[in-house]
């Protein structure tokens, strides 16, 4: 899940350290990251998109061979239940975890449980779990407090006490803030491409 790299509209809270214009680069740039690990995995993509579905960022990511939808309306819940429902196992990724990798989608696609990758912010990276389970999708996406630190702990009090069984992948960092900014371009595993735009304004 993604939207346009509209400056002014994404990563907002990196604005104050790389603008809008940067935040809205690194924005591009970690789509394209994300999508580079989703396709080495060998699973079908599809990019639900708050965007213009014909605008020139969805065609480049549809030529990349990503299929497209909209999101629709709503809140982060309803529009994440939109993407993973249907029949089959479905994966819902963000584009903020730089750290993403492929055995992540693929432990994600065999599993038979629910499959959450913790954020270090509190929320998760990834969700994974049988886009046919109603009672699952409504329990996890609804009535949730989006963008705070409890997002994780309220998805594993739900899931249990639908009694279904959790499998929790190794903690990430998302890039959110500029405090994130610094981690990722201070460790080793940045990816080469994030790296030239990690540098604050005026540097």
């Amino acid at each position: 899940m993604t939207r346009d790299p509209v400056p002014g509209r994404v990563k907002t809270r990196m604005m104050p350290a790389l603008g809008a214009q940067g935040a809205a680069r690194l924005h591009a740039a970690l789509v394209a990251q994300t999508l580079v690990t989703c396709h080495a995995s060998g699973l079908p993509v599809e990019v639900a998109l708050d965007g213009e579905l014909d605008g020139p960022f969805a065609q480049g990511m549809r030529a990349g061979g990503a299929t497209l939808t909209s999101q629709g309306p709503g809140d982060l819940g309803a529009r994440m239940h939109r993407a993973l429902r249907g029949p089959g196992r479905a994966i819902c990724v963000g584009t903020d975890c730089p750290g993403l990798a492929v055995d992540d989608l693929h432990v994600a696609a065999r599993g038979t449980e629910i499959v959450l990758g913790p954020a270090l912010d509190g929320g998760y990276w990834l969700v994974a779990l049988d886009g046919s389970d109603e009672p699952a999708l409504v329990a996890l996406m609804s009535g949730m407090t989006w963008s705070t630190g409890q997002v994780l702990a309220q998805t594993l009090e739900r899931a249990r006490a639908l009694g279904r069984a959790v499998r929790l992948l190794a903690p990430r960092r998302d890039l959110d803030t500029p405090e994130d900014l610094a981690a990722l371009a201070a460790g080793p595993a940045c990816p080469p491409a994030l790296r030239a735009l990690l540098a604050p304004r005026g540097r």
